[in-house]
């Protein structure tokens, strides 16, 4: 009986350690391998941590710059449409009215020489907004908030 006990309790370890070598074949490289996972999310982890600093930096030095803004919005006073600079500077806009159209376009163009060649690269941007009846054309206005060209049409009273 004890015989037949021992047995049984040596053939359910050996099954055991079977059992978990064949759920973990090759234990060591696994460890090897997390570990170099490991290492490398943490070089992840505090690059991010780092970039994140410097954008809460950029972010206090210049707040106007990322302030979320609607594009456009109507008060009780006057109709406030927005365009997103983006870094754009808006000394290079064209603005006009012109047949109760309100429109605004800039062209960029940016020239390099260097050893390789030369670059040329040229941008376009065109916005139009018809001006509404119920607005004063002769007291439309544009200014820049922030990062924001701002054009205000005020509401005939």
């Amino acid at each position: 009986m004890i015989k037949n006990l021992m047995t049984t309790l040596l053939t359910v370890t050996a099954l055991e350690l079977t059992a978990s070598a064949a759920i973990i074949p090759n234990l060591n490289a696994e460890l090897v391998h997390n570990k170099a996972l490991i290492k490398e999310y943490k070089t992840a982890l505090t690059t991010l941590e780092k970039r994140n600093t410097f954008l809460e930096a950029e972010k206090k030095k210049h707040p106007k710059l990322y302030e979320l803004k609607p594009l456009f919005e109507e008060t009780e006073a006057a109709y406030i449409n927005r365009i997103k600079l983006n870094g754009a500077e808006a000394k290079n806009l064209n603005f006009t009215i012109k047949d109760h159209q309100v429109t605004v376009e800039m062209q960029m163009k940016t020239e390099q020489k260097d050893k390789n060649g030369y670059f040329s690269s040229s941008q376009y941007f065109y916005q139009s907004y018809p001006v509404p009846k119920n607005v004063d054309e002769e007291k439309i206005s544009h200014s820049v908030d922030g990062d924001y060209f701002v054009i205000t049409m005020p509401k005939k009273k």
